[in-house]
């Protein structure tokens, strides 16, 4: 069932994302020829010189809405879909809340992570005036060296633990929001304020903690006399934290949405 909850999910969130990426990949290639063959540059005189700018100015705000949009338009559906009156017929299928809450966040990931690349696909487009594979991959095997080197061997292991902090970094911004709303749709009337109410409430008590953290592992952190202790110790207590607090906001946005959900 998650599988169809998935393709249905896709679908729908793709008549408004999709779009988006079509707009940056015009402004991509409308940028691409204006600022890169010389034999426009002497087209645009008078009042034709407004072109380049509205074309720079377009791209610029195509690569803030292929992230910021899409975004929101992620959690306006979650929103939407799962605490109004659409929740009327999506929690009459066959499924359980989880399922729900699964096929939001996978394709909110889905959608994030492809619009992450997509801009750097494009801004690699716009400024590569002659790409040259031997410098290229010269300058990563040299970057991987120097990495090897810093880590003493553990640059694999480097990188898989940035990876992996940037992916529990994506879901807690998702399920931050998703506990939110969850907790907000408590309120009869006003679930929006109370989302917003939520979402700083969690973030007051976030803060409260993390100073309290950075206290405390301040003094832990500053023993440190290896760069190893990057990979041995940081990463891991940071992917753990991750972890428990995307646990905690996952199990009460299910909870809610299970025993205590109000479409009213």
């Amino acid at each position: 069932m998650l599988k169809k909850l998935l393709k249905h999910e896709l679908k729908a969130t793709s008549r408004y994302i999709t779009p988006i990426f079509l707009i940056l990949f015009l402004f991509t290639i409308l940028n691409k020829i204006i600022l890169g063959l010389d034999i426009f540059k002497g087209m645009f005189k008078g009042a034709l010189k407004i072109i380049p700018g509205i074309a720079i100015t377009g791209y610029v705000l195509s690569l803030i809405a292929i992230v910021v949009v899409t975004f929101v338009i992620l959690v306006v559906r979650f929103y939407k879909n799962l605490t109004s009156e659409e929740g009327y017929l999506m929690f009459t299928l066959p499924v359980k809340s989880n399922q729900l809450v699964n096929s939001k966040l996978l394709i909110a990931m889905f959608w994030t992570v492809l619009s992450i690349l997509a801009v750097i696909l494009s801004l690699f487009l716009l400024f590569m005036n002659e790409f040259d594979p031997g410098l290229f991959f010269g300058s990563i095997r040299k970057m991987w060296e120097e990495i090897t080197r810093a880590f003493h061997g553990n640059a694999v292991l480097f990188v898989i633990e940035i990876i992996v902090t940037v992916i529990l970094t994506l879901i807690n911004s998702f399920l931050q929001i998703y506990v939110s709303i969850a907790i907000g749709q408590l309120f009869n009337g006003h679930k929006l304020i109370g989302s917003f109410g939520a979402y700083i409430g969690i973030n007051l008590v976030l803060q409260i903690l993390f100073t309290i953290a950075v206290a405390v592992t301040g003094v832990v952190f500053h023993s440190f006399n290896d760069i190893r202790d990057i990979t041995t110790l940081f990463f891991p207590i940071l992917i753990v934290v991750f972890l428990v607090i995307n646990g905690i906001y996952y199990a009460i946005t299910n909870y809610l949405l299970t025993n205590k959900l109000n479409l009213e």
